[in-house]
């Protein structure tokens, strides 16, 4: 399957090296900052980092890929409908918490809260933040966690299964539009 990844940080780099690992055919990827990029060269994937992924330009070269899926995990952008329509499979998203905490900083939010159930999910991406469909969320325990740092590193694990979860699923169907 060709998939453009899209993302940051340490759960995007968890992401990125579970595509690779699955060995999909990752043709494109789209770093939202220089961990992600680094990890990119160092694999020597394909890098595009324009000023906005909804420019005419951005959305043209897209297409250009013909993407079977595109993949996010930590973007900060939200995608117009003339990209999200653009994957065969669609556009998908992974997030923790998205059960209770859409948007953005949703592990400080569970701390502040005392909330010891997190998750990671993976949904459809939509023009509204975090509305599209859960195909999968997967909770655990993070009772004890006092600090951002301590919860990913319990959920790491977790963006991996998700998207080993989601990927199969979307394979045995085969078909999304």
């Amino acid at each position: 399957m060709n998939v453009i990844f899209y993302g940051a940080k340490q759960a995007g780099m968890v992401s990125l090296l579970t595509l690779m690992t699955l060995k999909e055919n990752i043709i494109c990827v789209i770093p939202n900052d220089d961990l992600i990029e680094t990890v990119a060269k160092e694999l020597k994937l394909k890098i595009f980092r324009p000023e906005s992924l909804n420019t005419a330009n951005s959305i043209e070269y897209i297409k250009e890929l013909k993407p079977d899926l595109f993949v996010c995990c930590h973007g900060r952008e939200i995608l117009k409908k003339d990209i999200l329509d653009i994957p065969r499979f669609g556009c998908i998203n992974l997030h923790p918490c998205l059960y209770k905490y859409k948007g953005l900083r949703p592990i400080d939010r569970l701390l502040k809260d005392e909330e010891t159930k997190a998750s990671v999910a993976v949904h459809y991406m939509t023009e509204i933040v975090d509305e599209g469909e859960t195909i999968v969320e997967k909770f655990v325990d993070v009772a004890g966690c006092k600090t951002e740092e301590e919860v990913y590193n319990k959920l790491y694990l977790y963006y991996f299964v998700v998207l080993l979860d989601v990927l199969e699923k979307i394979k045995k169907n085969e078909k999304r539009k």
